[in-house]
């Protein structure tokens, strides 16, 4: 064995396997990096990286999406796939679910194929023990040509000795357990070699000549993909491939791709047997109790339904108490920083730019973290899986099928990745539709504005309102997948298949982490765009200054100030709240908010809803901290008039109830934000990201006006 001279060297090290396999766990454990953990396929639909440095060496730790093949025929395969063959890590760890060998291995065999280096992780070790499974590891190792190494990644459990082992892989140039490749019986291992020789031949040597010979066979890999071939080199190529399919068909009797997939199967099925004892028990049998229930034909919806409701009116619920303490917390900061400085510009900005603006989004904090929390519940739990596939009958109607709704339910926590998550679906097509409909799923910064008008306009059924916005998001979505599956999506029907993984009781610390992760996007959005979304308003509220006022405010302020009336103070009021009326008006954001309001007219909306509206382009979040800067500006100044809810439910502002909901549906179905653009832009294209962003502004106005009008008929303005 050679050993690599002790020098610090930098290693990649690439961790592969089937979702659902906690391949994300052993990556937390191993980097002490909090990457989001979730137990349902598409969690992981980009690589993401973390470096671990030693004395000895510093290692890039890259987590792979999790696939179930390296076919390529989703985009997350061929993510896996590419970073293997042309970013060469020096190790891959192929992290295995210990209880589902079988199905596993046909990714390890693959990795085999290739020619690069594997450490085996059997992970979940715990639940294949409560099986009675054991493992003669000597023999497996002997046959997958890789150490193996137990470990129970979400508790850390052999995380000491999986290090040790990658350590000593890394650090000397042994290649004994991955030089063989595997036997696929006499006839086909002879083609393959055939074929390797024709491929050796060509300039085509960057790659495994073997595995390219065996993706030809499969015909799951393109010749362009990988090498600017010849004419002549790729005819010579495909002549020989097409040989060597015929010679298989006509020995074997069945097309070449079946035949090598039979033969990788049966390569795992020996394997299996001479190394693997199987147990008596089934981790399955107390899910697949409770799956007939949760995945019941008829009780399946309602649970889900009681599931959603849950949380939302729990978000709402719990949520209220610590908002208010953030509430009254930064109203006395605000009010400290204004008796702390002198009156004039730095305090106003400060007091009412960003305290204000940042603090009004700050305070639905904890209604966010609870959402949070209950999405981490429902993926650690397993549920999410079980959620697609009761949803499947209602997504057949769109065109999709039910592993379309994972991405789609994932939006209620963050659009963006809810659209990268399209990447596990097969089709373009679907990905394409998926995508354009995930918007109408409730992000969390839209939950701000939810929790903001339900407290200010419906706070004895908040949470009921709150969770009908969603439910009719959904609805949306429904309507509008029909309308373009009978439009511009007209063709085929897809087949739906998913695995349930075992149901898992949560753990606290996965929630509660994925919980702070994605807490801290929003805390991060508050620091970059809402805070210069908030100052940048308030720039635009404040200038230009009126130089001429239809009346001496100040004047008559100061002589009411020396007035023993009573009614003097209700006067002063009344006196500055029209001069900061006129204020505004003059401003720059006024000016926009004439400039909107004809549109927004029909919908019953004033002009702070309108600017807000605008704002809310960059950011949804930003819809509130604008409230909270616009409604400031024109605000009585005393403590019970800072908090924003008082302000929207002052009857002068002119917002009813009914203005309120028609309000929350145009924010519900209005354009997404600029990061949600961006991701759109990248996954589908210019053309159908416009395309999108047209159709939500239109669908917006037209819903928004059509629940108005019709508010107002009954009678309910």
């Amino acid at each position: 064995m050679k050993v690599i001279a002790a020098k610090k060297r930098r290693f990649t090290v690439a961790l592969a396997g089937n979702p659902n396999c906690g391949k994300t766990s052993v990556f937390n454990a191993l980097t002490g990096a909090k990457a989001r953990v979730g137990n349902y396929p598409g969690v992981t639909v980009e690589k993401r990286s973390a470096r671990v440095a030693t004395d000895d060496f510093d290692i890039e730790y890259v987590d792979l999406p999790g696939v179930y093949s390296l076919s390529a025929i989703t985009l997350d395969e061929s993510a896996a796939r590419n970073f293997i063959l042309h970013d060469e890590p020096d190790l891959v760890v192929n992290i295995i679910d210990a209880g589902n060998l079988e199905r596993n291995l046909l990714l390890t065999t693959q990795l085999m194929e290739m020619g690069v280096r594997v450490l085996l992780v059997l992970n979940m070790w715990d639940e294949a023990e409560k099986q009675g499974l054991s493992v003669n590891e000597e023999e497996l190792s002997r046959r997958l040509r890789s150490p193996i190494v137990k470990t129970v990644g979400h508790r850390g459990i052999g995380m000491k000795q999986l290090r040790a082992t990658l350590s000593k892989m890394l650090l000397t140039s042994e290649n004994s357990h991955y030089s063989s490749p595997i036997s696929y019986g006499a006839v086909i291992d002879r083609e393959i070699e055939t074929i390797a020789k024709s491929v050796v031949a060509t300039s085509c040597n960057t790659l495994p000549p073997r595995w390219y010979a065996v993706n030809l066979l499969e015909n799951s890999v393109v010749l362009e993909e990988f090498a600017n071939l010849a004419l002549v080199e790729k005819a010579d190529i495909m002549s020989q491939v097409a040989k060597s399919r015929q010679r298989i068909e006509q020995v074997l009797g069945q097309k070449s791709e079946m035949a090598v997939g039979d033969g990788r199967h049966e390569y795992i099925r020996r394997t299996i047997n001479a190394a693997i004892k199987p147990g008596s028990g089934d981790r399955m049998a107390f899910s697949n109790r409770l799956d007939n229930i949760l995945t019941h034909r008829f009780f399946g919806y309602p649970i889900f339904l009681f599931f959603m409701w849950l949380i939302f009116q729990t978000t709402f619920v719990l949520g209220k108490y610590p908002a208010n303490w953030i509430d009254k917390g930064i109203t006395a900061f605000s009010g400290l920083v204004a008796a702390l400085l002198p009156t004039g510009f730095l305090t106003d900005l400060l007091t009412h730019g960003v305290i204000g603006g940042v603090g009004s989004v700050l305070v639905f904090m904890p209604n966010i973290m609870i959402l949070f929390l209950g999405i981490a519940v429902l993926e650690d739990s397993g549920y999410m899986a079980r959620a697609a596939f009761i949803m499947d009958r209602l997504m057949r109607g769109l065109g999709l099928h039910g592993k379309a709704f994972i991405p789609m339910l994932m939006g209620f926590g963050c659009n963006v990745p809810a659209i990268m998550a399209t990447r596990t679906l097969e089709s373009q097509r679907d990905r394409i539709l998926t995508i354009l409909l995930i918007p109408f799923m409730s992000c969390s910064a839209r939950l701000s504005v939810y929790v903001l008008f339900a407290s200010a306009f419906f706070a004895g059924s908040a949470g009921n309102v709150i969770f009908a916005l969603y439910l009719l998001g959904v609805l949306i979505a429904v309507a509008v997948g029909w309308l373009l599956r009978k439009t511009l999506f007209t063709d085929h029907d897809i087949p739906f298949i998913i695995e349930f993984p075992p149901c898992r009781r949560p753990t606290f610390r996965v929630g509660l982490s994925h919980m702070w992760e994605r807490g801290k996007v929003y805390l991060h959005k508050m620091g970059g765009v809402i805070l210069i979304a908030s100052v940048v308003l308030w720039f635009l509220g404040a200038f230009p200054r009126v130089n001429h006022y239809s009346q001496d405010y100040d004047g008559q302020i100061a002589s009411l100030r020396q007035s023993p009336n009573p009614s003097a103070a209700d006067r002063i009021a009344h006196l500055r709240a029209e001069k900061a009326s006129e204020d505004v008006a003059y401003s720059f954001v006024g000016r926009l908010g004439h400039v909107v309001a004809p549109i927004l007219q029909p919908l019953g909306f004033n002009w702070q809803m309108g600017v807000s509206l605008v704002t809310g382009f960059f950011a949804k979040e930003v819809v509130v901290s604008s409230m909270g800067v616009l409604y400031q500006i024109g605000d009585e100044v005393d403590e019970t008039s800072t908090s924003l809810v008082k302000a929207l439910r002052n009857p002068a502002g002119g917002v009813t109830p009914l203005i309120a909901f028609a309000f929350l549906t145009f924010v519900l179905l209005y354009t997404p934000c600029v990061s949600v653009l961006i991701a759109m832009r990248r996954e589908i294209g210019a053309r159908w990201m416009a395309f999108g962003v047209s159709a939500q502004l239109v669908l917006a106005w037209v819903v928004t006006f059509a629940i108005y009008q019709l508010g107002l008929l009954i009678g309910l303005g």
